[in-house]
C-alpha cells in the first residue's frame, strides 16, 4: 500500500499542472464587389504568435494541451455593413493536407441593423493542431440573400482558450 501511495505521488509530482488562459487576436476580411446571392469567402493568414497572444514570452518546454474558440465577432464599418447577409460561418483551414478545414462558429440568421455579429461558436472544434503549424488561414462565408454591388469589409474579433503546461 506504502509503494502505491509512493508511486501516486511520484507520478503527479512528474505532470505540472496545466494552465489555462485566453488570448485575443483580430483579423480583417476583404470582398471585392460584385458579390452574388449564395456563398462568398473571404480568408485571412494568420501567422502563428503564441507569445503576443499569451501575453507573455513562450517558455521552452511549454506544451499546447488544447484551443479553443471562446468568442467571434464580426463588425463592419458601417451600422450597414451586414444589411443583405443572411448568414456568417467562421472556419479554420492550413495548407498542411492532414488537418482537414474545421467549421468554428456560425451565426443564421444574421441580424443586420446593429453593424455587428456574434457568432456561436463551436463546442467541440479543438484547434491546437493548427496552432503547432508556422500559419493557418480564418474563413468567413458571408451567405449573401441578394447581389450587391458594394465591397464589404468585416473586422473579426477572435477570442481563443489556451490550456498548456
Amino acid at each position: 500500500m506504502v509503494i502505491w501511495g509512493l508511486l501516486l505521488f511520484l507520478m503527479n509530482g512528474c505532470n505540472s499542472e496545466s494552465k489555462t488562459q485566453t488570448g485575443t487576436m483580430e483579423c480583417a476580411f476583404e470582398w471585392s464587389g460584385p458579390l452574388y446571392e449564395g456563398s462568398n469567402p473571404a480568408q485571412e493568414l494568420v501567422k502563428v504568435d503564441l507569445a503576443s497572444l499569451l501575453g507573455n514570452p513562450v517558455q521552452e518546454g511549454m506544451k499546447i494541451m488544447k484551443i479553443q474558440l471562446k468568442s467571434a465577432e464580426l463588425s463592419g464599418d458601417s451600422a450597414s455593413a451586414l444589411n443583405g447577409i443572411a448568414s456568417l460561418v467562421l472556419s479554420i483551414a492550413s495548407d498542411d493536407p492532414s488537418l482537414p478545414m474545421k467549421e468554428l462558429a456560425v451565426l443564421n440568421p444574421v441580424a443586420a441593423p446593429s453593424g455587428q455579429a456574434t457568432l456561436k461558436p463551436s463546442p467541440e472544434a479543438e484547434l491546437s493542431d493548427f496552432f503547432a503549424q508556422k500559419e493557418f488561414y480564418l474563413v468567413v462565408d458571408a451567405g449573401i440573400s441578394a447581389d450587391r454591388d458594394q465591397n464589404l469589409r468585416l473586422t473579426g474579433k477572435f477570442q481563443w482558450e489556451i490550456q498548456y503546461r
